[in-house]
C-alpha cells in the first residue's frame, strides 16, 4: 500500500514503476512531484482507486512467468497474446519512455551523464521507430505465415493458401532471422552503460533507466515465448502441413 502522506516524487523514488501508471492517467510526476497523489487527484477531479488498482495489476503480472503459462496454449492464442504485448509496447511503454527522455533536463549533471543524456535524446526516437517497424514486420510476415499453416491444418483454411505461402517463407529462414534480432536493446544498454546510476543521479534519470531496464526484461520474456514456445509449435505445424500436402498429392 502506498503512503498517503508522501509526495509523488517520494513515491516514485521508492517505486519507480508507479511513474508509468501515473503517466497512463495523465499525471506527470515531474510536474507534480511535491504534491501527494490524493492532492493531484483532487485537482484533476479523479479518484485514486483506479490508479492504485492499475499499479497492483502491473505488480501481479510481473510475478508470473508467461513463457511457462503459455506452453499449453494453441498457436493462435499465443499469437494473440504476443500481438497484445506489441500494442502495449507501442501505445504505453515506448511513449512513456520517450516522455521521460524529453523530460530529463536536470541541472548540474556530470559531463559524462550530460553527454549520455544528449545522445539518448537522439538515439531513443530512432530506436523506437526501428522497434515499431520490426514488430509490425513480424506481425505481417511471421505471424501471418504461422496462422496460415494453423488454418490449413485445424481451421479448414485450405492447403492452396498454405502452399503459396510456403513458396515465400520457411520456418527455418524465419527462425534464423528472428534470432538475429533478439537483442533489440543492445545499443541503448551500451549507451547508458548498463543503466548505471548512483546516489547523485536525478530522479527522472533513475526512473528512465529503470524503465529501460524493465522494458529490456519484458523483451527478453517476449523473445522466450517466441523462441521456446511459438517457433517450435510453428515448425511442427509446417511439418504436418507438408505431410498433409504429400498425402493429398499421392491420392491424386
Amino acid at each position: 500500500m502506498l503512503s498517503r502522506e508522501k509526495s509523488l516524487s517520494e513515491l516514485v523514488a521508492e517505486h519507480h514503476s508507479i511513474g508509468a501508471v501515473l503517466h497512463l492517467f495523465g499525471i506527470d510526476f515531474c510536474q507534480h512531484g511535491n504534491k501527494t497523489l490524493e492532492a493531484v487527484c483532487r485537482e484533476k477531479r479523479m479518484s485514486t482507486a483506479p490508479i492504485l488498482k492499475e499499479w497492483e495489476s502491473m505488480r501481479q503480472q510481473e510475478r508470473f512467468s508467461m513463457p511457462e503459462l503459455l506452453k499449453g496454449y494453441t498457436v493462435d492464442a499465443i499469437i494473440d497474446y504476443l500481438k497484445n504485448s506489441h500494442r502495449v509496447f507501442m501505445r504505453r511503454r515506448l511513449p512513456y519512455m520517450q516522455h521521460l527522455v524529453s523530460r530529463a533536463q536536470p541541472q548540474n549533471l556530470s559531463s559524462a551523464m550530460q553527454e549520455t543524456l544528449d545522445d539518448l535524446k537522439i538515439a531513443f526516437p530512432l530506436f523506437a521507430e526501428d522497434f515499431v517497424r520490426h514488430i509490425l514486420e513480424e506481425e505481417n510476415e511471421t505471424f501471418r505465415y504461422i496462422l496460415v499453416l494453423d488454418d490449413a491444418l485445424y481451421h479448414r483454411g485450405g492447403l492452396g493458401k498454405a502452399f503459396f505461402a510456403m513458396q515465400k517463407h520457411t520456418m527455418q529462414s524465419i527462425a534464423a532471422h528472428h534470432h538475429d534480432d533478439d537483442d533489440d536493446m543492445r545499443g541503448i544498454r551500451e549507451l547508458t552503460r548498463d543503466y548505471a546510476t548512483d546516489a547523485t543521479t536525478p530522479l527522472v534519470i533513475r526512473v528512465l533507466y529503470s524503465e529501460l531496464q524493465r522494458f529490456e526484461n519484458e523483451l527478453q520474456a517476449h523473445a522466450a515465448i517466441e523462441n521456446r514456445i511459438l517457433l517450435p509449435k510453428a515448425f511442427a505445424l509446417e511439418s504436418k502441413v507438408k505431410r498433409l500436402m504429400q498425402e493429398k498429392a499421392g491420392l491424386n
